[in-house]
């Protein structure tokens, strides 16, 4: 089908309007362009070219396989229209309209100004035309840098990149071969570009950012060198675009209006350590522990649920009650360890497994997401069967919201891992009648907001904690805290160590402000008596202990194979070590609260990408594996097995090296030696927040 841009009828009188006097932007139009400015501002916010399609519209079909939470799609585009007649440009006092068809359809473009810096996008095409993918192109530098667009564990700048926007499992390796390979026999590969938490939002090097508010499925296409593509499967479009010249302000206005994350309790900053196995077990090992220096402000008793054993693993068992025989009188436990100044962190998601007590009650009241037969949607998980609980029903929601406070706080958990979110299936049936495909992405916003009103509704905001992993718009103002999900024990770049600093700069971009990583990650393998393995090594671990001291939340986690992983608590030498580490968590600790109240009141994400505070050093785009701890902490771990040094770009200023006291000026590039149990951190010198020990 030929493009067709009409631009004879841009002359006609009554199709443009004049530009009114004292509106809060102007618009440049030529033959081919169409630019849109803020007023006072001599950049354009937005531009598209009228030489070209910039709006295109598409019927489409799509087949969708799933299985343990990732997806993969192969669509079929029925028809496609690249034809578009703009017949109408009108500007008004608060914005501009523009108006025209799509083949068959009719379209409205609105860009209407909010305030001095923010713009509301909204893009309707015809209903009935039976479109339902809109392509929205607009300008982009070749040598413009994207940052965000969620949790991204390997790109930096996503320039270049076609970028999905759907909540799904990362993948098992997500690129990083041969596990890739291995993991997709079960279609768990996963890519570097799938994550867990994918939120539209970015930031642009150019001095704005684009939000987009669709939740259904969308991609932006970032290949072309001058233009991006912005893809939506619907019939609308809806989005606010930013502009400021200052990437924290941005940060901001993105946070105020998708919601912040609360004050966390003291004990959430200190050392947190991974423990399970039953009572007498973690006593023993909490005591050998803190026999070693080491102040432990909390544990992580995954197991409090049970266990079981499947093909991949040590695994929970999704009962949601007590396992009294492995923790007997659990309620006396936790008051025990309270005691001793200690929380106790639990686990718990969003799914039952069949075999259990409160599956059948949810299955018998209808709270389990349905299929079209009018069955309950049975999931297979990693070798057992689970439901997937309807948080469409406002009856789930209340028995749920009782579970986590009668089974959980009430017997004195403090806080708990609120794990997945991503597997509600394309297919699903549920209560409110909402189409599944356009819920998908907000069902983890859903199971987060779940847990917060569990904890409001006790009266227990601010004392209990529970940390999220998947997230969509909107999950920020409910999710106390988050983590980044399932790393490998391994070195590798898409899914081990190396992705953890990627993780958390782009999240804290998206408004993810308080983030943190399993200390010494989390999947692995061991098969064939060892043949095949992928296990925790002492030095991956150290590594682990030193980037996770230097960031929100301080959390160790054994990992799916604890018998076989690295631990801390394993010998002298590994105690020492992370004694040593604990007391440097004791020493951040008031500058880490700082870092809390910045995040609660204006959204700044604890741990920021260099970009955020030096956005006019283009050497700030250019290092990914380091990162700020605010704004007077730099960090670059060690990610490579076997490194003793590292390469360091520090910004304009002087910065003190924590270990070492040397100091290093700053708009430079550094080789640092790292031996191990001293990483290259630095503080800026001369602020008052933090000072070297």
């Amino acid at each position: 089908m030929p493009v067709f841009i009409c631009f004879l009828l841009l002359l006609w009188a009554p199709v443009l309007s004049a530009q009114p006097l004292d509106a809060p932007y102007r618009y440049d139009l030529a033959e081919d362009h169409f630019v849109f400015f803020l007023k006072g501002k001599t950049s354009p916010l937005l531009a598209f070219r009228l030489d070209q399609p910039f709006l295109q519209a598409a019927q489409a079909r799509v087949k969708v396989k799933e299985r343990y939470g990732f997806f993969r799609f192969k669509e079929r585009v029925v028809e496609r229209c690249r034809e578009v007649v703009l017949d109408t440009i009108m500007a008004k006092a608060e914005g501009m309209v523009l108006a025209g068809t799509l083949c068959r359809a009719s379209f409205v473009l609105k860009i209407m100004v909010l305030d001095t810096q923010t713009v509301h996008l909204h893009l309707q095409v015809d209903s009935n035309s039976g479109y339902n993918r809109l392509y929205f192109s607009y300008d982009m530098a070749p040598d413009e840098a994207i940052l965000g667009l969620g949790e991204q564990y390997t790109h930096n700048n996503l320039n270049g990149k076609r970028v999905p926007i759907w909540v799904q499992e990362q993948g098992i390796g997500a690129g990083d071969q041969p596990i890739t390979s291995i993991a997709n026999v079960q279609q768990a590969g996963g890519t570097p570009l799938h994550t867990y938490a994918s939120i539209p939002f970015y930031l642009s090097s150019r001095g704005h950012a684009f939000q987009l508010h669709n939740r259904c499925r969308a991609v932006f296409d970032l290949r072309q060198r001058h233009t991006a593509t912005l893809e939506v499967w619907d019939h609308t479009l809806n989005a606010h675009l930013y502009q400021h010249p200052d990437p924290l302000v941005l940060v901001e206005a993105h946070t105020q209006r998708m919601g912040r994350q609360p004050l966390l309790p003291d004990w959430a900053f200190g050392t947190i350590v991974g423990l399970q196995g039953g009572r007498e077990l973690v006593l023993a090992q909490l005591d050998s522990l803190e026999g070693s220096g080491i102040s432990v402000s909390a544990i992580w008793i995954q197991d409090w649920v049970g266990r079981r054993r499947t093909f991949v693993g040590d695994q929970l068992r999704w009962y949601w009650q007590a396992d009294e025989e492995r923790y007997p009188n659990f309620k006396g436990f936790c008051a025990q360890l309270e005691a001793r100044g200690i929380a106790v962190l639990g686990y718990i998601n969003p799914m039952l497994t069949n075999d259990g007590p409160l599956y059948q009650e949810a299955n018998a009241k209808g709270y389990l997401v349905k299929d079209h037969r009018d069955s309950t949607y049975i999931i297979t998980m990693t070798g057992f069967d689970v439901g997937l609980l309807d948080l469409t029903n406002p009856e789930t929601c209340t028995w749920i919201k009782g579970i986590l406070q009668d089974n959980m706080m009430a017997y004195g958990l403090k806080g708990w891992m609120a794990d997945f979110g991503e597997a509600l299936p394309w297919d699903a049936v549920l209560h409110s009648g909402a189409d599944p495909q356009h819920y998908h992405n907000q069902y983890p916003v859903d199971w987060a907001r779940v847990n917060r009103e569990a904890i409001e509704e006790a009266g227990q905001l601010g004392e209990v904690v529970f940390f999220s992993r998947s997230a969509h718009l909107g999950s920020s103002q409910y999710a106390t805290l988050f983590w980044a999900g399932d790393q490998m024990v391994s070195w590798q770049r898409h899914d081990g160590l190396r992705a953890v600093v990627p993780a958390l700069t782009s999240s804290g971009i998206c408004g993810l402000a308080l983030n943190h990583a399993d200390v010494g990650g989390y999947a692995g393998f061991w098969r064939a008596g060892g043949l095949f393995q992928m296990k925790r090594s002492r030095r991956l671990l150290q590594r682990h202990i030193e980037l996770g001291t230097f960031s929100p939340i301080f959390r160790t986690h054994e990992g799916i194979l604890p018998q076989r992983n690295a631990q801390v608590y394993d010998t002298p030498q590994l105690r020492a070590f992370y004694s040593q580490f604990s007391r440097i968590r004791q020493h951040l600790q008031p500058y880490l609260k700082q870092l809390n109240q910045a995040a609660t009141q204006k959204g700044h994400p604890m741990i920021r990408h260099l970009y955020l505070h030096y956005p006019n050093d283009p050497e700030s785009l250019n290092n990914p594996y380091q990162y700020l701890l605010g704004a007077d902490v730099l960090v670059a771990p060690v990610y490579k097995k076997g490194a003793r040094r590292v390469r360091v770009y520090l910004p304009q200023g002087q910065w003190q090296h924590w270990f070492t006291k040397e100091i290093y000026p700053g708009g430079q590039y550094h080789w640092i030696a790292a031996p191990i149990g001293q990483p290259a951190v630095l503080v800026r010198q001369g602020n008052p927040n933090i000072a070297v020990p």
